[in-house]
Order: C-alpha cells, then structure tokens, then sequence
C-alpha cells in the first residue's frame, strides 16, 4: 500500500529549499562583492606604489673640485632635468701633475664604491664627472630600463674608436661594449663588490686610470650594456651613449 505525504510536509519542505537557496545566494553575493572590493584594493595599492616608486629620485654623484663652478651646475642641472637628485663629492689631491689628478680621481671613486658597499642604501650607484651633457629627451624610465639588462654595471656613457666597436660586436656578448671614460656610469651592488676585488687582485694596474680598471673589468665579463649607444656625441667622434662630455662649454680639467 503506498502512503502518501502529506500536503503539509510537502509545502515545508519546499519553503525549506528555497531559504536555503536565497541564502546560498545571498551569501554568493556578499563573498563576490568583497573578494572584488580586495581586488580593487590591491590594484590601487600597486598602482600607487608604481607611482611611488617612478617619483622617488635617483641620486648622481658628481665628482668635482668646486661644486659652485659653472661646470658643476651645468651638470647638476642636466641631471635634475633627467630626474637625478645630485650629491658632490671632492678628490683630494696631492699635487698638480697630470698623474697627481688622475690618481686623485681613482681614490675618489674607489672611495664613493667602499663607501656605497658599507651602507644600506639603494641597488645602484651612479656617477659622473662635471662637464657632461644628456640628449634630449632622457628619462629615469631610460634607466630603469637598461638597469634590467645588466645585474652588475651600465655604462650611460662611453668612449673609443669605431673599429674598436666594430670589433666588439663581434667578440662581446650580448651586444656588450667596453670602453674608456668615466664621466657617466652604473654599478650594483653586487657590481661594485665584484669590481672592487677586481681592483684590489690587479696589482698590476694600481697606478692604472679608474675608467682603464673599468674597461678592464668589463672585458674579462665580456661587456656591459650602454644607454642607446646608437646616440653619438655632436663634438667627438667616438663618443657613444646618452651621456657626453661637453668640450665645447668645458675643457677638460686634468691637463
């Protein structure tokens, strides 16, 4: 004999379900709407962290004997405009001699680099001599840039003869270039650690030119990138990058 269900427990039952229903719902709703909420949240967050990070300044350090000189402010402007904020600092020299300034200038970066490795500061470290002029249209995004082709050393500026390129693009890797110069150049951290043993190691080249060491050190690496090499200084041939030396407003300061 079948037994049927009462109209009454089916009616309840059918309420039952469709509560179930419009909670499940509900409840759908509310976890959609947050988990959006959070989405939006975290966008807005990297977005402003990307903006916060686009407007915090990279920092030049500009070596120089007078930094109120007309030279030093034409590249501390250079600079500003390309989005640096400029630190000076001062060789301390130990004669007039050619060899006496040259000497000057290696301990005065070397000393920057000790100086660098010993502190808690930023991945790069950027410096410049006081007569150089940029292209036009330069940006820190340029860096930021040329920063994620290299973990060790840039160049943002370089100098050497057409052949000796020439050559390099076929014997470097990467389309890595090594040359002298040192009026506009990048190290990492872990750059300068590697370039600083580099120096010490080579006892051969103490009385050496900081930007030779540096030429040195890119060839045993197999070259290091440059900030759109295809850009040539207006005013020396050779003279490749960004970054140039500017002898028409300044001659150089080591003769």
């Amino acid at each position: 004999m079948r037994v049927q269900m009462p109209q009454i427990y089916r009616a309840t039952k059918k309420s039952l379900i469709g509560r179930q229903t419009i909670c499940f719902l509900v409840s759908l709703v509310c976890v959609t709407t947050f988990l959006a909420g959070l989405l939006q949240n975290t966008r807005a967050l990297s977005a402003d962290e990307k903006r916060h990070s686009s407007q915090v300044p990279y920092t030049a350090y500009v070596l120089s004997m007078d930094k109120d000189s007309l030279r030093s402010k034409h590249t501390e402007k250079t600079l500003n405009t390309v989005g640096f904020k400029v630190e000076y600092i001062t060789p301390q020299t130990r004669g007039n001699a050619i060899s006496d300034k040259l000497w000057s200038n290696k301990m005065a970066f070397l000393n920057l680099l000790e100086k660098y490795l010993e502190s808690n500061s930023t991945s790069w470290l950027y410096i410049f001599e006081d007569d150089i002029t940029a292209h036009s249209g330069t940006s820190l995004q340029d860096i930021r840039d040329i920063e994620a082709r290299s973990t060790k050393f840039v160049y943002l500026g370089i100098c050497g003869t057409s052949v000796q390129f020439f050559l390099q693009s076929w014997t470097l890797q990467n389309q890595g270039k090594c040359g002298t110069c040192a009026h506009a150049m990048g190290f990492s951290r872990k750059g300068a650690q590697e370039f600083m043993a580099f120096s010490q190691e080579k006892t051969d080249m103490n009385a050496t030119n900081f930007d030779v060491v540096v030429a040195a050190w890119c060839l045993s690496l197999g070259g290091f990138p440059v900030l759109r090499f295809d850009l040539r200084s207006p005013q020396i041939e050779g003279h490749r990058g960004v970054f140039f030396q500017d002898r028409l407003k300044f001659a150089t300061s080591i003769v």
